[in-house]
């Protein structure tokens, strides 16, 4: 739309768009989290554009921009730290005396200024519509603790509950977050453009105790120091605890009593479990009590002095629950959560530290948020989002938790937060991709939330933000962006705490304007398109890798082709997913062709991806089946067929040409499965005709052994004692050890030992012996696993590496010179075809000749090893993404993409190869890119 028109239509609707202002209140969530000394937060521009007007612009966008249906198993969410977004009123920056810099000058962990009204002025211009946004997760506007703690494990910095994670009282908001009318208006526009919103929430934990509520609320024994203490000489900013004492049980009655367990005098005491231990020292709720212990004491003195003067920040519906409701803390917390859904019709929940609470209390809060969903639309009719029909939803923190079904499923949760794609190789995206859809989009009941970049471990490679934007928005399942991913915005300074620099301030006025173009155009085309995130995945080529996504469900036809790293004219086979003689567009550059003979021919943006989509609603059948393949474990599946556009169609079971298979119609049901044999698959394949032409389609159905487990191998080193397996994050659930249960290995041959987790599909694993080593390391989540599998510790083999056969045996080698780069570089690597190290790979050994380093791999029976090279700190030297290929012999890589045929010397005349694009040689060629992988995560926030 063109912006003279858009101005019009903005100017039109703003006079029968009427905003409405009502009260609001927030709750309070906690969490150990730090934040890193940072630039002040760029305030708001003073001109703001009125809301009705920028409704009307937005809706006018959101037709153009955001025209696809809306599915949470296609969400694209952006996941934004409110305060550290954009100031939209100073005014409320210093709110309960918190500064914006502490008394040492830094801001690490101060509230910076973003507020709800800063999120607002950026829907009104239209930028989270310009990403594809269709989910805002925001964190927690209920009220935080009012003063600080000491940040980090150094005490360097104060530091304040600006994440959300902090909470003090859950019927108020938060004033540095805005007022309930700012809640309400923020919600309200986020609807209009079609934008769902979910709120960060904990129920785990309130806020730790700090001198300013003390001296508030009158609890606590201080010895004489108050809200204003500083740090002196010698001193940090936990010394304060020096001066208060913890054993005085009546002073620290007033705090939150017999609600919590904590680390002091009169409270039950922290346990060692996952579900009473004291995250980050933080008091833990006790969710497992089931009856009354009356009112929290701090709340019921806090609420004592707010009878008046308090209306703009209670949220209403959670004004009738500031009072002793004779219900267990628990059921208080979750009537106080669900009131945000009542009354500003929240659309979703983001549960904090998921595992550290009783499942059953996860599925009474998703029972009682659902219902004041529905009520909510039901006395707003004529709010924006009142028509829409998607259920309330939750996705969880599980630490660790990957790509597998697991125990949450059952008791609330749509999505948990998928840790495991941070650390993925970017380079076998096709296994990724694949894997992934035929996980995620086969079954309506589980889907994951993947992400590059979190608050809780570490931001992606700047400098790799374009091709890992790609890798992340074209992946099927739920995609999460943190903000500034789409603009490069820079680590802060982040003081004794690593993860407080991954919260720096949005960088609005230095944006990566490249990178933000290309979020945007791939944002909007997945929010176009269910297909990316929900459809079925069918690779079409490998160079340039090429693929298409299918979706077909409750009347919705939907199917892309996707091409990754072309390069100038590029001849596209669409036949599987468009007709001949239909018009087909290059969304990223806005080219059109029109498919002859099965392909569409594009001329490549610089960057190498085509995204292709039908230029006019295609007049062609539709034909889908639900499930849409997968395997199941039962004696039999049922399975419904679908066809649109078309009377009936065909179907075959074998494989054949469906053409001339079995007629049927919409609806019909097809059951398979007798008489397969365990493994055993069947290929169904669809067919209809109809005027404009006939479409085809093809899922593959596998019978599982619901008894077979998953077995795993172990290489143990010389330096262990015999091992044994931790596991944890079983699908389906089974029976999980503890640390000190872990079973013992079996000994197969050698060094090779085994162990067979019975009845699962998919768990995470942790070797360990007796004396403390383990593998992966402390702090590190364990692997996951999802398959049969030998670990040889360094990485993982579909069979045994020992065996004949298999890469990594035989007399074929590959020696390589590395000339220093980086000062211990490593290399990463995989015999061609075959499995990659883990990240980062292994440490090249310095060489007999200066300035170079060594690193010799015997490739067995592949034909080439396919490698990149890094500092293991998270740069890479990967041939711009595409690798680089050795045959057998030796090789020496002196930079620049430069290199020749044997050992360096010291005076040596060579032929020198290039690595071009497009390029290809019998021991070098081009291949597929191997985007940034970074190192190792963090461990869970404390």
């Amino acid at each position: 739309m063109y912006r003279q028109a858009r101005k019009f239509i903005a100017l039109w609707l703003s006079i029968i768009f009427v905003a409405t202002s009502l009260f609001m209140n927030p709750l309070a969530a906690v969490k150990a989290e730090y934040v890193p000394e940072l630039p002040q937060l760029q305030a708001a521009n003073e001109s703001i554009v009125p809301l009705a007007a920028a409704s009307a612009a937005a809706k006018a966008d959101a037709a153009e921009l955001q025209s696809g249906s809306f599915s949470w198993d296609n969400a694209n969410v952006y996941f934004v730290l409110t305060d550290r977004f954009l100031d939209g009123d100073s005014s409320n920056n210093n709110s309960y005396g918190r500064p914006q810099r502490d008394a040492t000058g830094k801001n690490i962990g101060t509230f910076h200024g973003g507020d709800l009204k800063g999120l607002t002025q950026k829907l009104q211009e239209g930028y989270f519509t310009d990403l594809g946004t269709n989910v805002l997760w925001i964190s927690a506007p209920y009220e935080q603790m009012h003063g600080w703690v000491g940040g980090g494990n150094g005490g360097d910095f104060a530091h304040y509950g600006y994440h959300g994670y902090y909470a003090l009282d859950y019927t108020m908001m938060d004033r540095n977050m805005g007022t309930v009318s700012d809640m309400r208006e923020f919600v309200d526009l986020a609807h209009s453009q079609g934008i769902r919103v979910v709120l960060d929430v904990v129920l785990n934990h309130p806020g730790y105790s700090t001198l300013k509520d003390m001296e508030e609320y009158g609890f606590g024994a201080r010895n004489g120091i108050g809200a204003g203490w500083t740090p002196g000489s010698g001193q940090t900013w936990h010394s304060f605890h020096d001066q208060i004492d913890y054993n005085n049980a009546s002073a620290w009655a007033g705090w939150w009593g017999s609600w919590v367990r904590a680390g002091i005098a009169g409270y039950e005491n922290c346990g060692g479990s996952d579900l009473t231990q004291c995250v980050g020292n933080l008091p833990d709720f006790r969710t497992n009590v089931n009856s009354s212990v009356g009112l929290a004491p701090i709340l019921r003195t806090k609420w004592a002095k707010e009878t008046t003067g308090h209306d703009a920040w209670i949220v209403p519906a959670a004004s009738g629950l500031r009072k002793d409701l004779g219900i267990a803390p628990a059921d208080h917390i979750v009537k106080m959560l669900a009131a945000w859904v009542e009354e500003f019709g929240i659309d979703g929940f983001r549960a904090d530290t998921a595992k550290h609470v009783e499942l059953s209390r996860w599925q009474q809060l998703k029972n009682e948020s659902s219902a004041a969903l529905q009520r909510w639309r039901l006395n707003n009719p004529d709010k924006p989002g009142a028509d829409w029909k998607d259920s309330f939803w939750m996705t969880g923190e599980v630490w660790g938790h990957g790509v597998g079904k697991s125990e949450y499923f059952s008791y609330g949760f749509d999505s948990v937060i998928n840790f495991s794609f941070q650390d993925s190789n970017l380079s076998a995206l096709e296994g990724t991709y694949a894997e992934y859809a035929s996980k995620i989009n086969s079954d309506p009941n589980f889907n994951v939330l993947s992400y590059i970049s979190s608050h809780d471990t570490r931001l992606y490679d700047r400098s790799r933000l374009i091709q890992a934007g790609s890798a992340l928005l074209l992946l099927p399942g739920g995609v999460q962006t943190f903000y500034g991913d789409e603009a490069a915005r820079a680590f802060g300074d982040t003081g004794s705490d690593p993860q407080q620099g991954t919260r720096s301030s949005m960088n609005w006025n230095s944006l990566n304007q490249d990178v933000l173009s290309h979020w945007q155009k791939v944002g909007q085309f997945r929010n176009r398109h269910l297909a990316i995130g929900a459809g079925s995945h069918a690779k079409i080529a490998d160079a340039p890798y090429t693929f298409k996504r299918s979706y077909s469900k409750n009347g919705i036809e939907d199917q892309v082709v996707v091409v990754m790293g072309a390069s100038g004219t590029t001849k596209v086979n669409v036949s599987s997913a468009f007709a001949d003689g239909s018009t087909v567009r290059d969304v990223y550059t806005g080219n059109e062709a029109v498919v002859s003979g099965g392909f569409a021919t594009f001329t490549a943006h610089a960057g190498g991806l085509i995204l292709i989509e039908q230029a006019a609603e295609s007049g062609l059948p539709a034909v889908s089946a639900s499930p849409a393949g997968g395997s199941f474990k039962t004696d039999s599946l049922t399975v419904t067929l679908h066809v649109k556009k078309a009377e009936s169609g065909k179907y075959t079971l074998d494989g054949s040409n469906p053409s001339q298979g079995i007629p049927y119609t919409d609806g019909t049901v097809i059951t398979i499965g007798n008489g397969m044999e365990f493994d055993e698959s069947v290929k169904l394949r669809l067919y209809a005709v109809n005027g404009e032409g006939s479409s085809v389609q093809e899922y593959s159905f596998t019978k599982k052994n619901p008894d077979a487990g998953l077995t795993v191998y172990f290489k143990k080193p010389a330096d262990w004692g015999a091992p044994s397996l931790y596991y944890y994050n079983t699908s389906p659930k089974a029976s999980e050890p503890t640390w000190a249960t872990s079973p013992a290995m079996t000994r197969v041959s050698g060094d090779w030992y085994s162990y067979r987790i019975a009845g699962v599909d998919s768990a995470t694993v942790i070797f360990k012996d007796s004396s403390g080593k383990q593998n992966p390391g402390q702090n590190q989540p364990g692997f996951i696993r999802t398959s049969d599998g030998w670990y040889d510790g360094q990485q993982w083999h579909d069979s045994n590496p020992d065996g004949t056969g298999n890469p990594g045996t035989g007399g074929n080698k590959v020696t390589i010179y590395y000339k220093h780069g980086f000062t211990a570089p490593y290399i990463h690597y995989r015999p061609e075809g075959g499995t990659w190290t883990a990240v980062p790979g292994l440490a090249m050994e310095a060489s007999e000749v200066a300035g170079y380093s060594k690193y010799t791999v015997d490739i067995g029976t592949a034909s080439r090893l396919e490698a990149c090279f890094t500092d293991g700190k998270g740069s890479w030297d990967s041939n711009n993404m595409n690798n680089y290929f050795f045959a057998a012999g030796t090789w020496t890589y002196s930079g620049n993409g430069q290199i020749t045929a044997g050992a360096p010397a010291a005076a040596r005349s060579a032929n020198v190869m290039y690595l071009a694009p497009g390029a290809e040689n019998s021991s070098l060629t081009e291949e597929e890119p191997l985007p940034e992988e970074a190192s190792q995560e963090g461990a869970e926030a404390a």
